[in-house]
């Protein structure tokens, strides 16, 4: 007991290295996340809908880019009814929550379970202290997005967004929390798996027989096609007769229960750490009571503290209308209707998602042509029309690339940069000048780099012995190369429509035609969401009627952009009048939720209400530091970037840390 006050009490974390100079973000990382999206051709960015899904998660012994001294396995952890963590990750901390997999029956604490895989940066300060204010929980999306890859890669940084900007060492009022992210039911570590394929290789096969973008949706063929793959594809991951199959248990409402789990566990927790500590350490008996107090578990009544992005402001909202009186603090950025998505309609999403191409080509016109390679001398909209000539060129006319080194001969299509294309309207800051760059060359016929690209990422599917050894479907073969678009982004989105989505090949079309008016960019990927529930003959076993409204203990603080790729900003301010007390923070930029172009204001607001409770002004606008092609947007006389505050620079490099990583 003494040996866990110490671990998972007091512990320093290393603090982020903070370049000063920083402005913009790394190349590396873009190219690596380009250059994966290019390799796995994911269905649809749909998923929750950004693109993530298009890369690959590792669930062995690294994750996110990020190397254990000694390997790690989830397996190596026994699932328990409480929280219990072990070291991981270096200096993480990891546990499996023991759950019923079934909210819902009669007989839940007897029945079947499941195992959540929950990963932890701690806190700052050990819970006997003054300041310690909790767990945040996050969320990035989907469904199917790794919590846990998301907060090996970005917790910290978030650690340093939402905690007080006074040093833990310095006497304060200030709050600090424990970042906690997890893999919801059918995603990732997460137990049982989700099985739709025996092996990284079949996936791979199944990945790479993908038709390009540009065949879609202008072909009869082309359509029986995928209708029979999303046919294939969902009757796969249904496996009927099995109590312990997870298909029917992994939907949103059932997830939501998961969190309040682990919001009670973690009161009891909380206590029994005090207590350790305590007894550990001489603590004045002033102080005990004091503590005692502080940290005893409310059974019953203890509240949520949440971060959802995405498709996670879908979880966030679920889970605040089944539990309205266990809400502390919740932030959904980037909002999904929750109507739209229930009922399986999925139309209130690609309404502003073209603007976002016209602002970049407005930006770029205002930079001039030495920051912008498609700058045309004339206007915005002309540089929007080399655009399209560009990648419509592409669709009749695709670049033949020669072997070069050790990649071999590659074809560039336009469904190629479209993907790229996507990439720069759900992440501008990181990708969206990179896009005009490949661009320019593809124009004077020119597709060395973005072939090399396509190909420099390309590995076998490697099939680990632990999976010959365990047979196909076992937990070997499914953790090997997990990709969220490949089973749980449908899983869950069909167990939450209940299955209605009865959807015929002429309203299939119809769909299409609707999506192609709502944004030329995004219909082709976005209308394959309409065929993932073909196949599931499966019912939920349970889920929430609704209605998602509800009086909450504590306000939301709901964020949406100007211009966002796949949730609109009217959805955010439509989800408010189903929250009374909550406001909207209007974020004036481009891209998918928030942290696609950090924002101090945002930064600071987010930092704010986690610290105090308190919501932004009705109105509330915030602009952005850095403008594609433009750069910073706050200048001095000799047109340099003004230099931030030591603790705006530090609230600034962990806002790019975020947006570099969660992509």
């Amino acid at each position: 007991m003494e040996k866990r006050a110490k671990d998972f009490g007091s512990e320093e974390l290393f603090a982020p290295k903070f370049d000063r100079r920083s402005w913009r973000g790394n190349v590396g990382v873009v190219v690596g996340l380009l250059t994966l999206l290019l390799l796995l051709l994911t269905p649809s960015p749909l998923s929750d809908v950004k693109i993530s899904f298009f890369r690959t998660s590792r669930a062995q012994n690294t994750e996110a880019g990020i190397k254990s001294k000694d390997a790690f396995s989830w397996s190596q952890i026994t699932p328990s009814k409480e929280l219990e963590y072990t070291p991981c990750f270096e200096d993480f901390l990891c546990a499996r929550l023991d759950v019923p997999l079934n909210w819902n029956a009669s007989d839940r604490d007897g029945g079947p379970r499941a195992a959540i895989a929950i990963v932890k940066v701690p806190a700052r300060v050990p819970v006997t202290d003054p300041r310690y204010s909790g767990s945040v929980l996050m969320n990035p999306g989907g469904p199917g997005e790794s919590g846990v890859h998301q907060v090996l890669s970005a917790g910290k940084h978030v650690q340093v967004i939402l905690d007080s900007p006074i040093s833990p060492e310095e006497p304060s009022e200030g709050k600090y929390f424990d970042i906690i992210g997890f893999d919801p039911r059918g995603v990732n570590n997460t137990t049982p798996r989700l099985r739709c394929f025996p092996d990284a290789f079949n996936q791979q096969y199944w990945l790479l027989k993908f038709p390009d973008y540009s065949f879609l949706w202008d072909y009869e063929s082309v359509l029986g096609m995928e209708w029979a793959r999303a046919e294939a594809m969902g009757a796969s991951c249904q496996r009927e007769g099995d109590e312990n199959d997870m298909a029917r248990y992994a939907n949103t409402a059932q997830t939501a229960n998961d969190m309040l789990e682990f919001v009670e566990r973690h009161g009891e927790w909380r206590e029994m750490m005090a207590s350790v500590i305590m007894a550990k350490d001489a603590v004045p008996t002033a102080e005990q009571k004091a503590i005692v107090e502080r940290t005893a578990w409310k059974k019953g009544q203890e509240k949520i503290q949440y971060w959802g992005i995405s498709y996670g402001t879908l979880l966030g909202q679920t889970f605040t209308a089944m539990h309205p009186d266990r809400i502390l603090r919740l932030v959904i950025d980037g909002v999904v209707d929750p109507d739209d998505h229930y009922s399986g309609t999925w139309l209130t999403q690609l309404q502003d998602s073209d603007s976002i191409v016209t602002k970049f080509c407005e930006y770029c016109f205002e930079a001039g042509p030495e920051k912008c390679p498609l700058w045309t001398g004339k206007s915005g909209r002309d540089v929007e029309a080399r655009l399209e000539k560009i990648m419509d060129d592409l669709k009749l006319n695709p670049i033949a690339v020669a072997t070069v080194g050790h990649y071999g001969p590659e074809v560039v299509t336009w469904g190629d940069m479209l993907l790229h294309l996507l990439t720069g309207m759900f992440f501008p800051y990181s990708s969206s000048e990179f896009f005009f760059t490949m661009l320019a060359e593809l124009e004077v016929g020119n597709g060395t780099r973005v072939g090399s690209m396509k190909q420099s990422f390309l590995r076998a599917a490697e099939i680990p012995a632990e999976c010959i050894r365990d047979g196909p479907f076992s937990d070997a073969c499914v953790t090997s190369h997990y990709i969220s678009g490949m089973g749980s982004f449908q899983d869950i989105s069909c167990m939450d429509i209940a299955g209605r989505n009865n959807i015929t090949k002429r309203d299939f079309h119809e769909y299409t035609m609707v999506l192609r008016n709502q944004s030329k960019w995004l219909y082709t990927s976005w209308a394959r969401n309409k065929l993932a529930c073909l196949g599931y003959t499966i019912a939920p076993a349970w889920t929430f009627e609704g209605p998602i409204a509800g009086n909450t203990s504590h306000p939301l603080l709901i964020i949406g952009n100007t211009h966002d790729t796949v949730t609109p900003l009217r959805n955010a301010r439509r989800v408010s009048t189903l929250f009374p007390g909550s406001a909207v923070l209007h974020q004036d930029s481009q891209g998918h939720c928030s942290y696609s172009n950090p924002s101090l204001c945002t930064g600071k607001t987010v930092r704010e209400y986690f610290q105090t409770g308190k919501l932004p002004e009705a109105g509330k606008i915030c602009s952005t530091e850095w403008l594609p092609f433009i750069g910073c947007v706050n200048k001095d006389a000799n047109g340099d970037c003004v230099e931030l505050s030591l603790n705006d620079q530090i609230l600034w490099d962990a806002m790019v840390g975020v947006t570099e990583v969660w992509p």
